[in-house]
């Protein structure tokens, strides 16, 4: 009976611990803002990003800051819709291998989201080897 009486109290401990901490991850992801920065394939051979929002009524005011490594503003706009896209072409000779900072603002919530994005270069060769 006594093991009968732990076991239960253990159990129900348990499952108040897990249930708190259930709670407490959907709080945490509350405040983030439904944006999705995605590479959306090259165009000329440039690389071509997209920005895709998906918002409420609320919330529906964002703040686009493209940053690069030295804090220069390479563009500031801001955007209203509620599930909307926008596009960015970035001119790789213009910004070299430089380090760019998407920074997405919600004007009324004024949760921010920001997105790093850098350039690797590989030269890849591909050597095939057929037995005649």
């Amino acid at each position: 009976m006594k093991q009968v009486k732990i076991f239960s109290t253990a159990t129900i401990f348990s499952i108040f611990y897990f249930t708190q901490v259930a709670v407490a991850n959907t709080v945490e992801n509350t405040n983030t803002l439904p944006v999705e920065l995605t590479i959306a394939g090259a165009f000329k051979s440039q690389p071509l990003v997209q920005l895709n929002f998906t918002a409420n009524e609320q919330d529906n005011v964002f703040k686009i800051l493209i940053t690069d490594e030295a804090g220069v503003e390479l563009y500031n706009n801001e955007v209203k819709g509620t599930v909307f896209s926008k596009q960015f072409l970035l001119d790789t000779d213009d910004l070299g291998d430089a380090v760019l900072y998407f920074e997405i603002t919600g004007k009324k919530s004024g949760n921010k989201t920001v997105y790093k994005l850098n350039r690797q270069q590989q030269v890849t060769q591909k050597l095939n080897v057929v037995k005649l």
